[in-house]
């Protein structure tokens, strides 16, 4: 039967809880010791390598000087061989863990913006540049701002930091190459990166849900506010990034006593501040389909976003489909799909990637590109390639995207539709967004989520009736040659019926 703990708050009022968080906590820490022997392998193997390739090297010396048969090379080759699978499995091991990686080089060139924080860096691969070290300063204001709080558990700096250090091991195996530091400048770092990250997040929503005027001794709204979109594009980038196991725990750690009475989680809090500041691209009512993302596990915050993002009828459904394979010629753009008969039509639906077509309608859910847009297209098309054997719709999305789009006038007719919104960019801006966003060759159509829609749009470009329509009805000069052809053949056959019953009648 569960126990319970009963907790006086600061303000006397004792609060029930269950052994649910502190169970959690525990099981985490005996994750973490059983994960810690991975890193420690990987680590031995690295410092073995040195000295073992020094006596291959004297080994081959060796044989060059006179060891020359059949079963020292035998030998040495097995030897060599047996070494290299033994490393293989450890690296293996270690990098199954790996979740956190660097922006792929292909994505490099396609907007800086995009990739590279532009304010803050989380984690440790931006650490140091110059450009970031100005906001460095107000992560230890959050730092203080959690650690001053009514929290539930009443935990201080000492037992944040033993936690951390416990964490240690597990979170360097998140990062998908090893970090160069020492154990206090990474728990330092992590330590301080989370608590900002968790408190941050909390101060955003905070001020959205008060009507208080701006205090001037802010430092983030009473100062400089526009700095909070970038701020949150900026954790939500792939190089950016945290293990969402460390935020999770350190959000649960510093609970109120009112936050511990909702039932709103981390994810959900995290995906609420994100519609906060691009309320065009999250819908109102995902927020109230969380709790059911949570349950994909999420390993960081741009993971959460992604999975969040998803069409619902993708998710729970994520069993292989029939295999539709896509012929070298795609399907047209918009400017040739338009002549044949084919609308298109925006639509409200909680994802962006939900597209339908039916009986010749083509409904996209409408989408304003800017800053913020093209960097959760980069980001989510650029973590989509570091994953195997996932389901890649961002990547899938674009690349049909791709396919509509093939110049500025394609953009023009979408704009036209209220599918796309330009915002500051112009025509040129979107059509390089999609185009080089699908040079990566991305696209893979044996497990595409609009296999469907990609079918039935060849099939109705390729019957007779579009054929028929572009041909002779895809201008209005084609229409009227038409019809003054039409109207000639009838008078011709008018004509001729005329003068053969005049022929009649005079010999009759």
């Amino acid at each position: 039967m569960e126990y319970e703990d009963v907790v006086t708050s600061e303000s006397g009022e004792e609060i029930t809880e269950s052994s649910e968080p502190m169970q959690l906590l525990v099981q985490e820490s005996k994750e973490e010791d059983e994960l810690s022997s991975v890193h420690e392998d990987k680590k031995k193997i690295q410092e073995q390598e040195r000295k073992k390739w020094q006596e291959e090297r004297e080994r081959d010396m060796e044989y060059l000087w006179g060891e020359d048969s059949f079963e020292y090379s035998l030998n040495l080759i097995e030897h060599r061989l047996e070494e290299r699978r033994s490393l293989q499995r450890i690296g293996q091991q270690w990098s199954s863990s790996a979740c956190i990686f660097r922006l792929p080089d292909a994505f490099i060139d396609i907007n800086c913006k995009a990739q590279q924080p532009e304010i803050v860096s989380i984690g440790p691969f931006h650490r140091g540049k110059e450009h970031l070290l100005e906001f460095e300063e107000h992560k230890w204001l959050f730092l203080d701002r959690l650690l001053s709080r009514p929290g539930v558990f009443r935990m201080d700096l000492k037992q944040y930091l033993r936690k951390m250090r416990q964490m240690e091991k597990r979170a360097r195996d998140c990062y998908s190459e090893a970090i160069p530091m020492s154990t206090h400048d990474f728990v330092e770092m992590m330590l301080l990166d989370s608590c900002f990250v968790v408190e941050i997040l909390r101060y955003i929503d905070c001020h959205s849900r008060s009507d208080m005027i701006n205090d001037t001794g802010d430092p983030i709204y009473g100062r400089r506010p526009w700095l909070i979109p970038v701020l949150v594009r900026d954790l939500f980038k792939l190089e950016n990034q945290l293990p969402l196991f460390i935020l999770e725990s350190f959000f649960i750690a510093s609970k109120s006593p009112e936050e511990y009475r909702s039932p709103r989680s981390f994810g959900k809090l995290a995906i609420e501040v994100f519609g906060l500041v691009s309320p065009g691209l999250v819908s109102p009512i995902l927020s109230d389909t969380i709790t059911f993302h949570q349950d994909l596990k999420a390993k960081h915050l741009l993971d959460l976003l992604h999975s969040s993002l998803l069409p619902q009828n993708q998710l729970t459904n994520r069993k292989r489909r029939d295999r539709y394979h896509r012929p070298a010629q795609s399907i047209q753009s918009v400017t040739q799909l338009r002549p044949s008969g084919i609308k298109f039509r925006s639509r409200k639906s909680e994802s962006m990637l939900d597209i339908r077509y039916h009986n010749g309608v083509l409904e996209i859910p409408s989408i304003t590109i800017n800053d913020f847009t093209a960097a959760v297209l980069i980001n989510c098309v650029a973590w989509e390639q570091c994953l195997e054997d996932e389901f890649k719709h961002f990547s899938q999305y674009v690349s049909f995207m791709n396919c509509l789009i093939s110049q500025p006038r394609d953009v023009a007719f979408l704009c036209l539709d209220g599918i796309i919104s330009r915002f500051s960019n112009d025509d040129q801006y979107v059509a390089n967004l999609f185009n080089n966003l699908s040079n990566y060759k991305v696209f893979n159509s044996r497990d595409c989520y609009l296999y469907k829609q990609f079918k039935e749009i060849e099939a109705y470009y390729c019957s007779n009736w579009a054929t028929l329509r572009r041909t002779y009805f895809s201008s209005p000069w084609s229409f009227i040659l038409l019809f003054s052809a039409f109207f000639l053949i009838v008078f011709i056959i008018i004509q001729t019926a005329m003068s053969v019953l005049s022929y009649q009648r005079q010999f009759a």
